[in-house]
């Protein structure tokens, strides 16, 4: 029985090890399996690695397969002025077309990328100012042969002969071949029924260039010689300057904006549960803006200066320029003759091709954020702008309001049984999880690099008051004197009776139900904050100021900047600033609109540069719409009264009359 019974245990064992090697020979064949399945993926990749050379040249010249402009980064079409394919698209400042020479740049989305797209910048704008000193060179070259016709000697002595008109018509054409993309963009932009200032320009070099052959064809034609050339060399000249003072601006921000260190950044978020709460505390209106901590801008192409429109509106408005040129062509070839009507186009329009150009835009742009880099901070595009001009409120953190290093250590006494540094070293690690401006200064206190800090749990703000946590499972204090007398924590009389300036505050300290210590702070006024301040209330922009510090509040802030309005500052309840804290948590990405390196100071002056810009491109756009309806106006005046040998010049004159006021405007409105 027993020997039967061993017989039948060793069968079952035998039985299971073959169970066993059948499941181990299953696990083989299944490594086998997976393992040639690795070594075919990876000899797909190898062989998808390996590209056909010919195929490659044969894609790469078909322009077939280019990509289109959607796929293109915001400084690719920026540079080669490609247009939105929305119906609904509006006409942008930025959009200064230049020819496809340029390399495409990617965004800034990584520090490893910074040097690189400096480069990549620093080469566009060398480029814009060879092109700059190009048509400088043509404009110069025009207007030598304009003033040829007033002094023929400077020709010759000979500017009624067929060489002349020559070389007039080699300035259009030259003219014409170098901002080829403008005037492609403005014939385009008319068929699809979207009129702008290329628009403009293409008509104008059209009408040129007709009235030029036509003289060489039948010179009896037309009653006079109008050299229109300069007007067109010098609005052109003017859009490729505009275009180096735009690529300039955004190669010096983007020195600032791409800092390795930590910089305060702007974020406008469409909807936030703070907003109601924060409208309701505040008093102010709905426009919020929240200033945080990030270590990277990315985004950076993509919110500079080629996103500014205008609206539908000024589209309208070329469109009468151009149906009024029109209208005034066949009013003088029914009034005059065909020759005067042949030279109204070209005339209404050379009269106000200066304001046809962005320069004045890219003037006032380059002039703010010169002002604005100063102080620290950097308006990356238009659009921030106008977002920042219809901010009500800016919440900040209280340590970026202050900036760091803002609280002072003035004095230190130990009264219970934990050793200073054991103090310190608890005190430094309730801070660094709330973070306030006593975080910088009890942490500098410590070795971080020696010392771990203890585990903190349970922490809750005593509004007004102080922090309680637990640091090793036993209660712990740190607060004004309300916050020991709520925990019944008995100080001796001296130490609660302290006779202290104004600007010095005490700090006590209680471990386990037992008075342990007091520190004796004092707060520091900072330039940078003054000045803040300043640029703050000339902007009338109220601040919500979250914060986890008893000692702050706005008699504190009142005391430090005795000028300040306080009216437009805001201590946000605790309640409301846990979730404003979500917003202003230091971010490793962010794609946000405005940078600041140099703390509030930095947020401020974007805050009142965005007004100057904004203030000065609108008083530049009602210019730039009134003008050519002015000039066409006059012109059509003068033709009736009929042209003269000193037309051009009256041009010119007419010109630098009112380039006067517009410059000035660019110039100081900042």
């Amino acid at each position: 029985m027993d020997s039967r019974n061993q017989n039948d245990i060793i069968d079952e064992i035998m039985a299971q090890i073959d169970a066993i090697q059948r499941d181990s020979q299953l696990v083989e064949e299944t490594k086998k399996v997976i393992d040639n399945h690795e070594k075919q993926r990876s000899s797909d990749e190898d062989v998808s690695s390996v590209v056909d050379e010919s195929l490659f040249e044969q894609i790469k010249n078909d322009k077939s397969h280019v990509a289109s402009s959607s796929n293109k980064s915001a400084l690719r079409r920026f540079l080669d002025g490609d247009e939105d394919e929305n119906d609904e698209e509006e006409e942008y400042v930025g959009d200064l077309h230049l020819n496809d020479e340029m390399q495409d740049i990617d965004d800034f989305e990584n520090e490893d990328e910074r040097d690189e797209i400096y480069r990549d910048l620093k080469n566009i704008v060398g480029k814009m100012a060879v092109k700059t000193l190009a048509f400088f060179c043509i404009s110069a070259a025009s207007l030598y042969l304009f003033f040829a016709q007033f002094y023929p000697v400077l020709f010759g002595g000979d500017v009624r002969g067929v060489f002349y008109n020559i070389a007039l018509l080699a300035v259009d054409i030259l003219c014409l071949l170098l901002s080829l993309s403008i005037f492609v963009s403005g014939l385009k932009r008319l068929l699809r029924g979207r009129a702008d200032t290329d628009t403009l320009l293409a008509i104008l070099t059209i009408s040129l260039l007709l009235v030029r052959v036509v003289e060489l064809i039948k010179p009896e034609f037309i009653p006079y010689s109008l050299v229109l050339e300069p007007m067109l060399a010098i609005g052109l000249f003017f859009n490729v300057r505009a275009k180096k003072k735009i690529a300039a601006n955004i190669k010096n921000n983007f020195k600032l904006a791409s800092m390795r260190d930590y910089k305060l950044t702007v974020s406008i978020p469409s909807s936030c549960e703070a907003i109601n709460d924060l409208i309701l505390e505040t008093g102010e209106g709905g426009g919020v803006v929240f200033a945080h901590k990030t270590k990277l801008l990315s985004r950076y192409i993509d919110h500079s200066y080629s996103d500014f429109n205008y609206g539908e509106k000024f589209s309208r408005y070329f469109f009468m320029s151009i149906i009024l040129v029109i209208v005034g062509t066949i009013a003088v070839s029914q009034l005059g003759t065909l020759g005067e009507a042949l030279l109204f186009p070209a005339a209404a329009l050379a009269l106000s091709v200066p304001f046809f150009s962005r320069y004045y835009f890219a003037l006032s742009i380059f002039k703010n954020g010169k002002k604005i880099r100063k102080k620290g901070g950097v308006l990356t595009s238009a659009a921030s702008a106008k977002a920042l001009e219809d901010s009500d409120l800016m919440i900040i953190s209280e340590e970026d309001f202050l900036e760091n290093d803002a609280v002072l250590l003035q004095g230190v006494k130990a009264i219970g049984n934990l050793r200073i540094d054991d103090l310190i070293t608890d005190i430094a690690a309730l801070f660094d999880c709330v973070g306030t401006p006593l975080k910088p200064l009890f942490l500098k206190m410590i070795d971080q690099s020696s010392i771990s800090l203890p585990r903190v749990d349970d922490i809750y703000y005593h509004e007004g008051m102080g922090y309680s946590c637990l640091i090793h499972s036993k209660l712990f204090l740190i607060g004004n004197k309300e916050l020991m007398e709520q925990f019944n924590i008995e100080f001796p009389p001296e130490f609660f009776n302290l006779k202290l300036k104004e600007s010095h505050f005490p700090v006590y300290v209680a471990y386990h139900k037992s008075a342990e210590g007091i520190f004796i702070t004092s707060y520091e006024r900072s330039k940078r904050t003054a000045d803040a301040i300043e640029l703050i209330e000339k902007e009338c922009v109220s601040v919500g100021i979250v914060s986890g510090n008893f000692l702050f509040n706005l008699d504190m802030l009142k005391h430090l900047y005795p000028s300040i309005q306080l009216n437009l500052f805001h201590l946000i309840s605790p309640k409301t600033g846990v979730e404003c804290k979500k917003l202003l948590e230091c971010q490793e990405k962010s794609s946000d609109l405005l940078a600041s390196i140099s703390g509030p100071k930095g947020l401020a002056a974007c805050l009142f540069g965005a007004s100057k810009l904004l203030s000065a491109l609108k008083i530049n756009s009602v210019i730039r719409v009134v003008y050519p309806l002015i000039s066409i106006v006059l012109m059509f005046f003068i033709a009736l009264a009929g042209y003269s040998a000193n037309t051009a010049l009256q041009i010119l004159a007419f010109q630098a009359i009112w380039f006067l006021p517009v410059w000035l405007v660019c110039t100081f409105c900042k």
